[in-house]
């Protein structure tokens, strides 16, 4: 009985070494998961950023071209004026 018992106790030692070793990787893969996720969210805000700097560039060249084809529609104008 007592070579059941040792085998018994062994094992059990054995299932608790095995189960630190699947929580110790558990834990490896929680880590990697969080700290893709705080890249990722990293990212997000980087590109948050670009799309907002593109808009305001967008508005600041759709400015500059609207000041533009106005400043050319009255030079049109002027150089109609001393043509005539």
């Amino acid at each position: 009985m007592k070579r059941v018992k040792d085998i018994i106790e062994m094992k059990q030692r054995e299932l608790e070494v095995l189960q630190q070793e699947s929580n110790n990787a558990l834990d490896v893969v929680t880590a990697t998961i969080n700290q893709l996720s705080n890249v990722n969210e990293k990212i997000d805000i980087k590109l948050n950023e670009i799309i907002e700097a593109k808009t305001k560039l967008q508005a600041t060249e759709d400015g500059l071209n609207n000041t533009r084809e106005h400043n050319s529609k009255i030079i049109s104008k002027f150089k109609a004026l001393i043509e005539d």
